[in-house]
């Protein structure tokens, strides 16, 4: 095992992380505001077009894995390898600008829950929210590198 190897994350730690960012990115908070927006029946819908929606890209990309195991790029080996360097490229960026805006929402997220407990945080757009939940996420990167 070489020197590179040791560094990185297994796949349980890598499926941990997406889990982790999943329940932290609202999963709880989801259900208490279509509660609060929507009946039963409409809930129930939503989740049912969403687990069917969640499967099929599941079974995209475990179809896309099967069949080019030889691609180890992603989103962005696919795109490139069906479609072409430029829609390759544009799906990278795509993908990069979306997760982006994730962590992006997350710790704005973070930092209006944390708001509650001390007003300096409240809304989670104030610069001292700016400020820590920079840290955080830079905290986060480093952790996985």
């Amino acid at each position: 095992m070489n020197e590179s190897d040791t560094n990185k994350l297994g796949k349980t730690s890598l499926i941990g992380l997406v889990i982790g960012s999943m329940i932290g990115g609202g999963a709880f908070n989801i259900i208490s505001d279509m509660g609060g927006q929507a009946g039963g029946l409409a809930i129930m819908i939503g989740w049912i077009i969403t687990a069917i929606g969640m499967i099929s890209l599941a079974f995209v990309f475990q179809n896309l894995t099967n069949v080019r195991p030889d691609l180890e790029g992603g989103i962005y080996s696919y795109a490139q390898a069906g479609f072409g360097d430029f829609i390759g490229f544009s799906s990278a960026w795509g993908y990069w600008f979306a997760a982006f805006l994730g962590n992006v929402a997350y710790a704005t997220l973070l930092m209006s829950a944390i708001g509650n407990f001390f007003p300096i945080f409240k809304g989670g757009n104030t610069l001292p929210s700016i400020i820590v939940a920079s840290f955080l996420l830079w905290g986060v990167h480093f952790l996985i590198i």
